[in-house]
């Protein structure tokens, strides 16, 4: 009997909606999330891309006071697209930027990204002239939806295939070692 009550709870639970859940992402894995969702472009993050470009590679990520930090190196050819090339100067240097983790739906999106150091420091005035003439040379936001990362699974022991069917984030917090992602899910299985 207590087998069969313990059946039925969990197979009501695959087809409602989970109570608030908590998903914790140590750092490690922070690092392997921004590497597949954000550097995606042959380890590259291209705030500009063409024959004038800007892009970071590299990075290494940390997490304080609530930001996601990246340290990494920032290539870039400024200047003016004149036919097939970019008449301007080429710029590289090591950067620091951040940006906070928050959610909606599915999404964890980077926001509030900013540039919080530049080493060299001609490449730091460039960055501020772009940022001043252009409006912003650093993207406002990157979305990574959760809900494309979870992959359905099978019950060990059994041919049930349960799958996330949908996910509604109801907090994000980045703490020194890990990002808490507090959420609610729907499950399906079949």
């Amino acid at each position: 009997m207590l087998l069969g009550f313990a059946g039925l709870m969990a197979a009501g639970a695959f087809g409602s909606r989970a109570p608030a859940s908590e998903l914790v992402i140590t750092r490690e894995a922070v690092q392997a999330l921004v590497l597949q969702t954000i550097f995606n472009d042959q380890g590259k993050w291209y705030f500009a891309k063409g024959t004038c470009y800007a892009y970071l590679e590299r990075p290494h990520i940390g997490l304080a006071a609530g930001r996601l930090i990246i340290d990494g190196h920032l290539s870039s050819r400024v200047g003016l697209d004149v036919g097939s090339s970019c008449v301007g100067t080429d710029f590289a240097s090591d950067v620091k930027l951040s940006g906070r983790f928050v959610g909606a739906g599915s999404q964890i999106t980077l926001n509030d990204i900013r540039i919080d150091n530049v080493k060299d420091d001609s490449t730091r005035q460039a960055l501020e002239l772009l940022q001043s003439a252009a409006g912003a040379s650093l993207p406002r936001a990157v979305n990574i939806d959760l809900l494309q990362l979870l992959k359905p699974t099978i019950v060990p022991g059994t041919a049930i295939k349960v799958a996330v069917t949908g996910l509604d984030i109801t907090g994000v917090t980045t703490q020194p070692d890990k990002v808490t992602v507090d959420f609610e899910m729907k499950l399906n299985a079949r």
